[in-house]
């Protein structure tokens, strides 16, 4: 039961821990003392990593196409958590999470875009304390609370979204692609993540998509803990990772064996007409 899961979010941890390690050699050797990028070996490495891991997780997923395993269609056995272990980890993602939006909150009074980071910080704090009640939600036999539910899924979109657009907004005027580039792809993945795991409470799942998007947003999240940031955003990234590496985790779990296909009965030969 837990041979699967631990292989492939190891796979995934140890992807992240080569990003981050590859991004920081990348912030520190591929730019001058000014803060513009030259041209370095890293400037290939870190965009041939993502893709690597992309790469990866693909074949992950085919294997279980291969093998007609997939994650449940439904919500509650999508995301079934069941135990102590279960509850202590999502709740710890969870407070990670609320405590990077007190600390980003309590840090950046001063900052231009103030008011923007305010309502970030408000998303991130209902985001921290959804999560765990949306996957306490999934231990239930039945649905319930669907609409709670939904909004709990969607909150860590909308903080992203809110983060792209704050990230844009201090980016706009910098020339320095490489600077913030990994950051916005981190932004863009963990928010596919989200989504995609948060479609199972929505019944309009796509479930290899999910677990595709978990892996790559935990990847992402772990590579982007390189660059220099606030640290209440840092311990945001960090319980994104958290929360999507246990997604991964759960949904592989989850998986079940799908039905045989189906094999229509052979048409009548009418000389040849019904093959036409």
């Amino acid at each position: 039961m837990y041979k699967k899961p631990l292989e492939i979010c190891c796979y995934v941890a140890g992807a992240g821990a080569f990003g981050v390690f590859f991004r920081w050699l990348q912030d520190q050797l591929a730019f001058d003392e000014n803060g513009l990028n030259e041209r370095s070996f890293f400037n290939l490495l870190v965009p041939a990593m993502v893709i690597a891991s992309a790469l990866v997780f693909r074949h992950f997923i085919r294997s279980m196409q291969d093998k007609r395993l997939a994650p449940p269609k439904d919500f509650c056995k999508a995301l079934y958590n069941p135990g102590k272990i279960f509850a202590i980890l999502r709740w710890l993602a969870g407070l990670v999470m609320i405590a990077g939006a007190v600390v980003l909150m309590m840090t950046t009074e001063t900052d231009a875009n103030a008011d923007m980071i305010r309502v970030l910080c408000l998303l991130a704090a209902l985001s921290g304390l959804a999560f765990p009640l949306v996957l306490g939600q999934a231990n239930y036999e039945t649905f319930e609370h669907q609409t709670l539910v939904r909004i709990g899924s969607m909150l860590p979109v909308l903080m992203y979204a809110v983060w792209l657009i704050l990230s844009y907004v201090r980016n706009q005027l910098n020339s320095v692609v490489w600077s913030f580039a990994v950051e916005l792809v981190t932004i863009m993945f963990a928010m596919m993540g989200f989504f995609r795991v948060g479609c199972f409470a929505f019944h309009v799942e796509k479930q290899y998509n999910a677990l595709f998007g978990a892996m790559m947003g935990t990847m992402m999240c772990i590579m982007a803990l390189a660059d220099e940031r606030y640290m209440g955003m840092q311990l945001i990234l960090l319980a994104s990772a958290g929360m999507l590496l246990l997604y991964t985790w759960i949904l592989v779990r989850n998986l079940e064996k799908l039905p045989p296909k189906k094999i229509d009965d052979p048409a009548v030969d009418e000389g040849g007409f019904e093959k036409l």
